[in-house]
């Protein structure tokens, strides 16, 4: 994986006047590192409370698709501030055999989203197989959506082409780990740029732990009845019965 150089690198801010409202988004420097490209940048707001959607995009696509394997200040919700880092895997996103010369997008707009999902600000409990219904509000009528299921960063299942109706029946599998920290990320299917998170929630059991556990419980004190020494010979056990002979 070797990265010649780069092209000039662009910056963009989705903003309507920069000097009017206080915006304003620059690049600090560039950094390379074996298969790294840190970049460091400055998002400045002075409208308190205010956030972005920051992606970066390259030229191997011409610009169309955010790009993937990022870390760092990045995604959405990203409150503006002074020497943020975003941080690129080259080899994960271009392969470990490309070897050009690419241009990087730094895109920054206010983030506004364009579906509201509904019942998530609680921290609910889904139990798996069992389905649930998921509402939410927005959204192109005849678009379609689709939803991935997130634990952490890692990207458990999708759910896709969902119909922007307004609803949809959700079903876990018993194969999802329990746990907290699930997230949905739910995307136009059309428009990627189109992106909402939903708030953590868990996933439980349908039967709780305590029911497989108890069989075994009473198992155990009945093993323990069976061999329960004899008063007159402490540490002893019984003599089992023997088979009478033919």
């Amino acid at each position: 994986m070797r990265i010649h150089g780069f092209l000039p690198l662009i910056t963009s801010l989705f903003l309507c006047s920069v000097r009017t409202f206080g915006q304003d988004l620059s690049i600090r420097r560039i950094e390379l590192e074996n298969e790294k490209v840190m970049l460091y940048y400055d998002l400045i707001d002075t409208v308190l409370d205010r956030v972005y959607a920051v992606n970066l995009y390259s030229s191997k696509d011409n610009f169309i698709n955010p790009l993937k394997s990022v870390t760092g200040k990045w995604g959405l919700e990203v409150k503006p501030g002074l020497n943020n880092k975003i941080e690129l895997n080259a080899s994960e996103e271009f392969g470990v055999d490309f070897e050009d010369k690419v241009a990087f997008e730094l895109r920054a707009k206010v983030y506004i989203p364009f579906i509201r999902i509904e019942g998530f600000d609680n921290n609910p409990k889904f139990k798996r197989v069992k389905p649930y219904e998921i509402q939410w509000q927005g959204g192109r009528p005849q678009s379609y959506l689709d939803f991935e299921l997130y634990h952490g960063i890692e990207k458990i299942s999708s759910f896709n082409n969902i119909p922007n109706g307004g609803t949809y029946n959700l079903f876990l599998t018993g194969n999802i780990k329990p746990g907290a920290d699930y997230h949905f990320k739910i995307s136009d299917s059309k428009n990627k740029e189109e992106v909402v998170l939903t708030k953590n929630f868990q996933i439980v059991r349908k039967f709780p732990l305590l029911f497989r556990v108890i069989p075994v419980v009473l198992l155990g004190g009945v093993v323990y009845f069976l061999v329960k020494p004899e008063p007159d010979c402490p540490g002893c056990l019984p003599d089992f019965p023997t088979t009478p002979n033919d």
